[in-house]
């Protein structure tokens, strides 16, 4: 958004937040965790690897911060790697206790800019069940073969496949999001009236965005003590295999 708000104390209106340990409203901290507010630790600063890709790595350990707000210990590790028509996300959480299990969720909260929202169809989610934010969490099961957007939409799509197609995103081509043990998919668009309620984010703004999110977030990831979870994220433009994007 042209009025999002950098001064760190809630998360940026745009690119992709880092929703973690919760998702939705929480009572100990900010909703959507700390995971997007508070700063992270460039581990790797930007380099260019060999085969040409670009690659970073973040991390985020507990701190006083997030110990008052969750009080567990963990690390992330969290590394982009940059191609010429791919974007690619590594995360890992891991649980240093010896005797502390914790359970969180975890969300990529994709924003896409699109011409015309209303011309945008995700793939992927026909037959899946869905938590409708909108109708006050009730379960549906998508019957349409292509989803599209035409009001406001707050949906938690269960048990979705590790692919979807997403038509008409950066200058009308298509765009391919491929996910490794995400097993949600939540679709969000504010639409007009909740456009107006949102002081970072312009009345205008809602036709030119849309969300479609990875995550974990219907139910909890459970870390046992002295284990990880690791997910992944891929975002590939252009020319795929058996599909030609225009």
């Amino acid at each position: 958004s042209k009025l999002a708000v950098f001064d760190g104390k809630k998360a940026i209106r745009g690119g992709i937040p880092f929703v973690f340990p919760q998702f939705g409203p929480w009572n100990f901290g900010p909703q959507h965790g700390f995971g997007r507010v508070v700063r992270w630790t460039l581990e790797r600063a930007p380099e260019r690897l060999p085969s040409g890709d670009v690659e970073a790595v973040f991390s985020l350990m507990d701190n006083e911060i997030t110990r008052s707000m969750w009080n567990y210990p963990f690390r992330i590790t969290y590394r982009l790697i940059l191609r010429e028509k791919e974007l690619h996300f590594h995360i890992g959480v891991y649980n240093p206790s010896k005797d502390l299990t914790f359970s969180f969720n975890l969300l990529l909260h994709t924003y896409l800019k699109v011409p015309d929202v209303r011309r945008c169809q995700i793939t992927g989610l026909h037959g899946c069940t869905f938590i409708d934010k909108t109708r006050d969490g009730a379960i549906y099961q998508e019957g349409r073969d292509v989803v599209t957007i035409n009001e406001w939409t707050d949906r938690i799509y269960q048990h979705t496949p590790q692919e979807h197609i997403i038509t008409n995103v950066v200058s009308g081509r298509k765009m391919r999001l491929q996910k490794y043990n995400f097993p949600d998919t939540v679709v969000w668009n504010p639409w007009m009236d909740k456009a107006r309620e949102c002081q970072d984010f312009g009345d205008d703004e809602y036709p030119n965005m849309i969300c479609v999110e990875a995550g974990h977030v219907s139910t909890p990831v459970i870390l046992l003590p002295g284990t990880a979870f690791e997910a992944s994220q891929i975002l590939q433009v252009g020319v795929l295999a058996n599909l030609i994007l225009i």
